[in-house]
């Protein structure tokens, strides 16, 4: 992965969590994406195809946060 977000931020001295990353991801994928069982009529291949999708999208999803939240930064 290119682009590496900290989760936790520095507030006041104090390292919070940093959720917004994985809200951001949640909120522009379908739960399906994330089930970690077969879905309902899914072979073991077509399991392996999502879960390897999923790791693209994700990836995908954290770089245009990184580049969304340098945007709001600068």
């Amino acid at each position: 992965m290119a682009h590496i977000i900290s989760p936790l931020a520095l507030e006041g001295g104090v390292r919070r969590l940093d959720v917004a990353p994985l809200a951001y991801v949640m909120e522009h994928t379908e739960p399906e994406l994330w089930e970690p069982a077969l879905l309902s009529g899914e072979s073991f291949a077509e399991a392996a195809g999502r879960r390897a999708a999923a790791v693209d999208i994700l990836e995908e999803l954290l770089a245009e946060f990184a580049e969304l939240d340098a945007a709001v930064a600068a």
